[in-house]
């Protein structure tokens, strides 16, 4: 065993030695793969010394180490080969020189800040219109009524419902829609029986609370004219005849 490593150290480089190795245990890439869990491609890169297809190359040194183990060869003398070809080939910085650690303010990129504030100002902003909106149409109307007046008495048996609301308001009198313009303004005519009639002029919106007016009126029927003399004179000597 010792002859057979010495002569694998003085045959040639990295690669050749570590292929001369895995063939002298007899074992196969796809079998050497399947132990240590490394792609059959990635140890045919290493055999072959193609740095390139490796990802990194200051990482795999790892994969040297675990492909040296399964095959019971020297980690610390592949090792040490290895780091010679990628200095070589320069790969890798000069060793000597420190790493400058990444800092916190290395990984903010000024655009992606901007385009993230903006994204979160529009965010921001959707959601506090919605909640407006939410709460706008949850509140109760405004709801003016300019007539009747309460307590009026009319001398007709008809009556106009007249105020104002919101726009978006639905109103109601006595449960009959009135007509709301663009403007707010609404108007509904209402015929009233002898007597004392209460209506309830109500504006709600679609998902909010209603607001109730109530207008107590009272029509009463005019007095009927009294009968001239000379017919009821007539009719009393009519009766005598």
């Amino acid at each position: 065993m010792p002859f057979v490593q010495k002569q694998l150290m003085e045959s040639g480089g990295f690669g050749h030695d570590l292929r001369e190795l895995r063939e002298l245990r007899g074992v196969s890439l796809e079998r050497l793969g399947s132990i240590t869990k490394i792609h059959p491609s990635i140890i045919q890169a290493f055999e072959d010394e193609r740095l390139g297809d490796l990802v990194d190359p200051e990482y795999a040194e790892r994969h040297v180490r675990s492909l040296v183990t399964v095959l019971e060869g020297r980690p610390a003398y592949f090792i040490k080969k290895y780091r010679e070809l990628v200095e070589a080939r320069g790969v890798l910085p000069n060793r000597a020189t420190p790493q400058r650690r990444p800092r916190k303010r290395d990984f903010f990129v000024v655009p992606h800040a901007l385009a993230f504030a903006g994204f979160l100002l529009i965010v921001l902003l959707m959601g506090g219109y919605l909640v407006w909106q939410g709460r706008v149409l949850q509140n109760s109307p405004s709801l003016v009524v300019t007539s009747p007046v309460d307590s009026a008495i009319l001398d007709v048996p008809q009556v106009e419902i007249r105020g104002a609301t919101d726009p978006s308001a639905i109103v109601t009198v006595n449960g009959r829609p009135a007509v709301v313009d663009r403007d707010g303004n609404f108007s509904l005519r209402f015929d009233v029986p002898r007597g004392s009639t209460t209506l309830t002029i109500q504006a709600q919106r679609r998902f909010g609370a209603p607001v109730t007016e109530i207008r107590r009126i009272t029509y009463e029927h005019a007095a009927p004219d009294e009968i001239p003399t000379s017919v009821t004179a007539t009719s009393t000597t009519s009766t005598r005849r």
